[in-house]
Order: structure tokens, then sequence, then C-alpha cells
């Protein structure tokens, strides 16, 4: 009998062990509300106000150091987001003339786009051994422009509807491709026999280059900056 328990004990704390292994790559999921904060040619338009915004994230973080604190995080992201502002519609016939009480038309941008970020994380506790930690991370996220569409209307009167595309003023590799510079910090709870966690993060991104976009019917230089603030809530497995 003593026999038996023995053996059961010892498999038991095998299989805790095996549990306990620390694997070197986890996997992170998380979807982010977001608030933009756009600044638009302050000639051409007025009133900009970000759209409801969000991100959704998949990254794989990578443990380079054996104390637990210091990981890579690289991935891909869908981000959606958009402004509404205030500009000129010229007509086809009309002479185009900037006065102020032309500035009457409302332009809306939805826009979606594909992020790439590279991420430095460093945790101020061990996670293997805190069941809270908090951490820092920063890096850099390559994104391009996926798709836009927008419509103009006067005084709800819709006059333009249409897929339009944007492209950035300082482009990389192509026009629709440029960059985040980005910043934040998080909370996570840990599992630490699986090695799993909950987390939140708070994180800014600054943009490298302004958008823009041009038509027949619009002013010039609509050039549009976002920088945005993520709420990201996740799981890491």
């Amino acid at each position: 009998m003593s026999c038996f328990v023995s053996v059961a004990q010892e498999d038991g704390g095998k299989q805790l062990r095996v549990r306990r292994k620390n694997p070197r790559i986890k996997t992170r999921l998380s979807i982010s509300p977001i608030v933009g904060l756009y600044f638009a040619n302050k000639n051409h338009t007025s009133s900009p106000k970000p759209k409801m915004a969000f991100n959704i994230s998949l990254k794989e973080e990578i443990r380079l150091n054996s104390k637990n604190t210091d990981f890579l995080m690289i991935g891909i992201e869908y981000m959606y987001h958009g402004v509404s502002f205030n500009s000129y519609y010229f007509y086809s016939d009309s002479l185009q003339l900037y006065t102020k009480n032309r500035m009457r038309y409302k332009y809306h941008l939805n826009i979606q786009e594909l992020n790439f970020p590279i991420l430095l994380k460093h945790s101020f506790q061990k996670e293997t051994n805190a069941l809270i930690s908090s951490y820092i991370f920063a890096g850099y996220s390559y994104r391009r422009l996926l798709s836009c569409n927008l419509k103009v209307d006067e005084d709800g009167n819709i006059i333009e509807q249409k897929p339009e595309r944007l492209v950035f003023k300082n482009p990389g590799l192509s026009k629709v491709n440029n960059s985040f510079l980005l910043a934040g910090v998080g909370f996570q709870k840990n599992t630490l026999l699986r090695h799993n966690a909950i987390y939140g993060e708070l994180q800014f991104r600054y943009s490298l280059s302004p958008f823009y976009f041009s038509e027949p019917f619009t002013a010039s230089s609509l050039y549009i900056n976002g920088h945005f603030v993520f709420v990201t809530i996740g799981l890491k497995f």
C-alpha cells in the first residue's frame, strides 16, 4: 500500500513539474477600444472628430531571459478607425473660392489597416512567481492602409459616397505604408502552473506621417494626422 502511495506521489510530482515548464514562446490575443486624436490642416478643415474605433491583435511573446522579466513581442493587428470633419466641396462648374461660409460640408472617413508591431516588454515582477505582475513596453509598428470609405454630406443630404484611396504624405516602401512609434503600461493576472495570463494595457501610438486624399471636389492639402490611445484587454496562453 505504501509503495502504491509513493508511486502515485512521485507520478503526481512529475506531472506538476511538467505543467510548470515555462514555454519560451506564448501567444497573446487581445481587443482594444481606441480613442483617436486627429489633427487636420486648419486652413482647409475644421472640427475633426473621431469615430468608433477598435483593434484586434495577435502576437507571439518570446522570453528573452531566464528571470522571466524581458520579452520580445511580434505580431499582426487589424485596426478600424475613422474621422469626420468640415471642409469645402467644389462642384465641377463652380469656382474654388476658399471662404469660411463654404466650409460647411461634412466629410466622413472610415479606415481599415493592418499593423505589424515589434515590441520589447519588461516586467517588474518574475511572471512565473507573481500572481499579479506589472510591465512596460515600447517599440515600432509598421502599418499598411487597406481600404477607406468616404461620405460627404451637406445638412444631412449625401453628396458623395464612395471608396477612397488614402495615401501617406511620407510613404514607406509604398504610398499606403508608414509607421507608428508606441509605448504603454500593462498589468496581468498570472496562472502560475499553466503560465497563462489575463492582462490589461494602456497604450499610446504616435503616427510618423499624416495621410491624405485628393479628389476634384476637395480642397487641396487635406492632410490628417492621427495618434491613438488604446485600452486593451487580452489573454496570454
